[in-house]
């Protein structure tokens, strides 16, 4: 399960979903209830107890009984086992619990892609690209597949050499050029002449016009 703060993705966490004969439902859902301790009503089990599988947190949705709950046991989550509610880590649903505001949006479905490319799909404003936060003006990312070197731009426009850098390193990209020449913010540049050195992604065109509508109240 995937949450999302302001349109950034934020944190994914292993669940336990339903079993084949009760099933978790799909659809768009909504958290209307909060509740802390809350007491196992079926085996009359008080909230809190060590025997009470709703763990310490309870979200509950606008779907009958069903919610987004701790557990007491720890071990099954991963698997699907349970009646149909989404059971989290107790660790887990303790920090969501302290973040997730009644009225928020909840969305169950079987994903083949990534949680941004998704959410995004369905209509909502995603503002993050591969679990990362976007940078004002940002359009691309670097990631090094060789050494390479980082150079300044001297008030003559000349570009001067100012470090080597690593395999594996990335950075934002704010413009590039077709010459291999990219532009990483701070007065900052990566040549690679030869395109060998790095690999370059740009950033989904939806992505950045969500942003754009976000940063200019677009409908």
């Amino acid at each position: 399960m995937s949450f999302f703060e302001n349109g950034n993705y934020t944190k994914t966490f292993p669940v336990t979903t339903g079993r084949d004969r009760t099933p978790t439902p799909e659809g768009n859902f909504c958290i209307i209830t909060k509740f802390k301790n809350k007491e196992y009503h079926r085996k009359k089990i008080p909230g809190g107890a060590p025997n009470n599988p709703l763990g310490t947190r309870w979200l509950g949705l606008d779907k009958n009984e069903y919610a987004i709950h701790g557990t007491n046991r720890e071990w099954t989550i991963g698997s699907r086992e349970s009646n149909g509610c989404i059971r989290m880590h107790d660790r887990d649903i303790q920090w969501l619990y302290d973040r997730v505001q009644l009225q928020t949006k909840v969305i169950i479905s079987r994903f083949h892609t990534s949680s941004e490319y998704e959410a995004n799909k369905l209509g909502y404003r995603v503002v993050s690209w591969n679990g990362r936060k976007i940078e004002k003006e940002q359009i691309g990312v670097l990631t090094l597949v060789d050494r390479a070197d980082i150079y300044w731009q001297e008030p003559n426009g000349q570009l001067t050499k100012v470090k080597t850098i690593l395999p594996n390193e990335r950075y934002p990209v704010y413009s590039k050029r077709k010459d291999g020449i990219y532009y990483i913010g701070n007065n900052s540049y990566i040549i690679d002449e030869t395109g060998e050195k790095v690999r370059y992604e740009q950033i989904p065109s939806s992505i950045l016009s969500n942003i754009y509508k976000r940063k200019y109240n677009v409908p």
